[in-house]
């Protein structure tokens, strides 16, 4: 059993990704923390809560509000991939839950004093809580498992472009200055990028879409909502952030590279680059350079087309 604390901004793939967590017996989700990027801080936090009440863990598991903004920049948020409710229109009711009066940063650090030594903290949303969490309890980083990241681009595969501008991921883009604090940071860091998730053999397709429908398990008919959309609206279903989740499940999907990284912040035309850097002793980060996309794609298929 591995314990992790989420921070995330649901968005269609955080959907994808934390249903495989609550299928995955492997996985106790301990508390989760909301972001803004894919969706505002508001929506985000609610789409949690309507995903785990669908499920029905809406009491188990414990929900904080994260930051409204990143570090230094306005949100520019992705509802018109993602769809108006961040969530593709998949007709969840409004959440009853309510979420913990402690905000997410604080909240995370609570979590790792209870859990010493056991928590990995993933992250597949910009930054923002992460870096207020280790600027404001800087012990925190040494305190966890390891730290799962989905973001950057690294040219290390073919596909490793960027999808926010030609040359930059979208969350690193979002918050490239709580990227760059959380990139050097004294965690244990494997970051799953676009360099395999834009990968072809990672997608979810329509064919996949079929054998989803086929299940009427409340699991299933909400991934079906989720990736209907997407294929529908854009050809495919990309798995961004349940390959990150899915790098705790099977330690053979991915092949790392070990490197430094750069992450160029500011406002300019490279916001958010992710650039390789000559490796040193120091800050060394485990970045995805391959994966194995069939395995990927039939671990997915077969937790959420369980019973």
């Amino acid at each position: 059993m591995q314990r992790i604390v989420w921070d995330m901004d649901p968005g269609l793939d955080d959907a994808l990704a934390l249903i495989l967590a609550l299928k995955s017996p492997e996985i106790q989700v301990v508390g989760i923390t909301t972001v803004a990027g894919n969706a505002p801080v508001e929506m985000t936090s609610a789409n949690v809560c309507r995903i785990l009440e669908c499920l029905g863990a809406g009491d188990s598991i414990t929900v904080a509000m994260g930051a409204e903004n990143p570090l230094n920049h306005p949100l520019e948020h992705a509802l018109g991939h993602h769809g108006l409710d961040g969530l593709g229109q998949c007709g969840l009711p409004p959440p009853v839950t309510p979420l913990h009066s402690v905000r997410a940063w604080d909240f995370l650090y609570q979590l790792v004093l209870d859990y010493p030594g056991e928590l990995t903290l993933v992250a597949t949303g910009p930054l923002t809580n992460v870096a207020y969490a280790f600027k404001l309890h800087p012990e925190l980083p040494e305190l966890l498992v390891k730290l799962v990241l989905m973001g950057g681009a690294y040219g290390l595969t073919p596909y490793g472009k960027g999808n926010r501008t030609p040359f930059a991921e979208f969350n690193v883009w979002q918050d490239p200055e709580a990227a760059h604090i959380v990139l050097n940071s004294a965690s244990d860091i494997f970051v799953v990028g676009l360099d395999v998730s834009m990968d072809p053999a990672t997608c979810l397709t329509s064919q996949h879409l079929k054998q989803i429908k086929a299940r009427h398990t409340p699991a299933a008919c909400l991934v079906a909502e989720l990736v209907e959309y997407e294929i529908k609206h854009h050809g495919s279903g990309r798995m961004h952030d349940p390959l990150a989740l899915a790098m705790l499940l099977d330690a053979y999907l991915f092949d790392f590279t070990l490197a430094r990284v750069e992450v160029v912040t500011g406002n300019g035309w490279d916001r958010g680059v992710t650039r390789i850097l000559p490796s040193d002793s120091s800050r060394l980060v485990h970045i995805a350079s391959a994966v194995d996309g069939p395995r990927f794609i039939k671990l997915f298929l077969s937790r959420i087309l369980e019973e």
